[in-house]
């Protein structure tokens, strides 16, 4: 019975806490348009700069940049509740250190996952190729993976970071590598292990030859997840470790 209300409890909290995120995030429109901006911006200039027949080719990579982003939204997040001493007094509550990065990991994954069927339909617009046999569940599932695993690269970051004026810009020396090697700006990836290499090359098997079979992007997808478990367990451990995180 004991056992059963901590859980109920520990989700009310999760959930409050997540509703909480998501409003502050509303409220602070510069971070929410520069989330959900950028990549939309990026990929409406170059379609335009480079015209529908490249941005067919170039499409799946596109659309993996967007969720490498949240690696700076979470660092940010935070950092700024550090800065502000949110941190300190939730400590003095109730609430554990894990409903508290549950609940922020939970609220970027929410706002990652819009960030991606926005994406989306601006590809279709822009006149990205879709095979008429590619599952649109999939194509939203691998870069949804990109999100989750971005977030233990920004809970690692988090973890050591201390303000918000320099969690934005540590972040994108995490983003620009795993954009560029990974093949996100380029028709092949550079290191070929990355997860944004394995998304990349599961978006062209999908988007482009509608090749939706274990052998085609099965291992890639699992790979992507075991890259965000590995980041996300690492990155809780050092939150906790770490006597300066808080």
């Amino acid at each position: 019975m004991n056992s059963t209300f901590t859980i109920t409890e520990n989700t009310n909290r999760i959930w409050f806490l997540l509703i909480k995120n998501l409003k502050s995030m509303i409220r602070d429109k510069a971070q929410l348009v520069w989330l959900l901006g950028y990549p939309t911006l990026f990929i409406a200039l170059f379609a335009f700069a480079y015209g529908s027949d490249v941005f067919a080719i170039m499409g799946p990579g596109l659309l993996i940049t967007g969720p490498v982003v949240i690696i700076s939204q979470l660092t940010s997040h935070f950092a700024e509740e550090k800065e502000l001493g949110t941190l300190q007094r939730l400590t003095t509550t109730p609430v554990s250190r894990e409903t508290i990065l549950l609940s922020g990991l939970a609220s970027q994954l929410v706002v990652g996952a819009i960030q991606i069927v926005v994406l989306l339909i601006l590809a279709s617009l822009f006149g990205a190729s879709f095979h008429p046999d590619g599952n649109v569940v999939i194509l939203f599932l691998i870069p949804f993976l990109v999100t989750f695993t971005s977030l233990g690269f920004g809970l690692i970051l988090a973890s050591f970071i201390k303000n918000a004026s320099s969690a934005g810009g540590l972040a994108w020396f995490v983003i620009l590598p795993l954009q560029f090697l990974g093949g996100s700006f380029m028709e092949e990836p550079i290191i070929d292990f990355l997860p944004t290499s394995l998304a990349v090359e599961a978006m062209k098997e999908v988007m482009v030859f509608g090749n939706m079979t274990f052998e085609a992007i099965g291992l890639n997808l699992i790979l992507i997840a075991l890259w965000g478990i590995a980041g996300i367990a690492l990155g809780i451990t050092l939150f906790q470790r770490k006597t300066a995180i808080l």
